[in-house]
C-alpha cells in the first residue's frame, strides 16, 4: 500500500528536501515511522506538537479524528503544514552578528533543523568581513531559548530588536 505524504515549503527538509514522497503503512504514526520524521513531528508522548498540523486527503486534522491511529488507504494523500502562523506561543526578534569566520556557515537553517522553531529573516547585510541579520524566532519558549544559546555557542552576537524596525 503505497501512500502520498505531501509538506509545504517550509517543511521540504522533513522528505529530504522534497515536498513530496511515498510511504508505506495503514496509518498515520506508520507512516510518519516509515519516513523517520515522528520524533520530529511528535513530543515525548506520542502527540503531533502544536507546530504542525496533519490532514488526510484534505479532511479534518488528525487531531479530530484518530491523531495518529487514523487509517489511511492505498492512495491516500497526507498532509504535513506547520501550524506555527496560527497559534506560536512566543516569538522573539534579535540582532545577530556574524564574525567573519561565521559568515560562510548557514547557523540560521542550523536553528531550523535542530529547534522546534521557525525562523523568518526580517533584513540582512551580509559581506565577507560581516554579517548583521534581523531574524524572528516563533515556537514554544524553550526551543526559543535553546535556538539563541546555540547561536551565542557557536559565538553570534544574539541582541534583542530594541524597537520595532524589522517591522
Amino acid at each position: 500500500m503505497s501512500v502520498k505524504i505531501r509538506t509545504g515549503a517550509a517543511l521540504k527538509s522533513l522528505l529530504d528536501g522534497n515536498q513530496e514522497a511515498e510511504a508505506e503503512g495503514a496509518t498515520v504514526g506508520e507512516l510518519l515511522k516509515h519516513l523517520a520524521v515522528i520524533d520530529r513531528l511528535c513530543d515525548g508522548e506520542g502527540h503531533v506538537r502544536r507546530h504542525f498540523n496533519i490532514h488526510v486527503n484534505d479532511g479534518e486534522d488528525i487531531r479530530l479524528l484518530d491523531g495518529l491511529d487514523t487509517p489511511v488507504a492505498d492512495g491516500d494523500v497526507v498532509t504535513i503544514l506547520s501550524a506555527i502562523a496560527g497559534g506560536a506561543h512566543g516569538s522573539r526578534k534579535v540582532w545577530l552578528t556574524f564574525p567573519k569566520d561565521l559568515v560562510d556557515r548557514p547557523l540560521i537553517w542550523e536553528v531550523g533543523r535542530k529547534f522546534e522553531v521557525v525562523t523568518n529573516i526580517r533584513q540582512a547585510s551580509v559581506t565577507k568581513e560581516l554579517g548583521l541579520v534581523g531574524l524572528e524566532l516563533s515556537g514554544e519558549d524553550s526551543e526559543i531559548e535553546q535556538a539563541v544559546k546555540f547561536l551565542t555557542d557557536n559565538g553570534v552576537s544574539v541582541e534583542p530588536v530594541e524597537l520595532n524596525v524589522v517591522e
